[in-house]
């Protein structure tokens, strides 16, 4: 099936993707250009809960009131930030993934028919 070239905008970047039969994978990497794709903001956003994780084991440590526990719960506010901007990227990127992939498998709707060539066009 042929489609028409897309122009997909968003708030930074407007993009121009073929969707001549295209393969779901190589439009996401087309509309995402340069962004990363939502897996790869997964693996940042787990990498970043674990090192949350032991920072709150390390201020287990240490007892209340102390440089260093004041240290690390600063520390822990920072890690806590950084995961949820992480996992907001990841939403959105996720969407945005999800959004090309629906657009598409989505059916055609009956009597829109594209073809390669106009050798059936005028029974329709």
């Amino acid at each position: 099936m042929r489609k028409d070239p897309e122009t997909v905008t968003d708030a930074n970047r407007t993009t121009t993707v073929e969707m001549t039969g295209s393969d779901p994978e190589q439009v996401i990497a087309d509309v995402l250009g340069d962004v990363p794709r939502a897996a790869y903001w997964r693996e940042l956003r787990e990498a970043l809960s674990d090192r949350l994780v032991a920072a709150k084991s390390e201020r287990d440590r240490w007892l209340p009131d102390t440089a260093e526990r004041t240290a690390v719960e600063k520390r822990i506010a920072e890690l806590r930030e950084q995961v949820h901007a992480l996992a907001t990227e990841e939403a959105v990127t996720q969407f945005v993934e999800d959004s090309i992939r629906a657009s598409l498998n989505r059916p055609v709707p009956a009597g829109t028919f594209a073809f390669a060539d106009d050798e059936f066009a005028e029974e329709f």
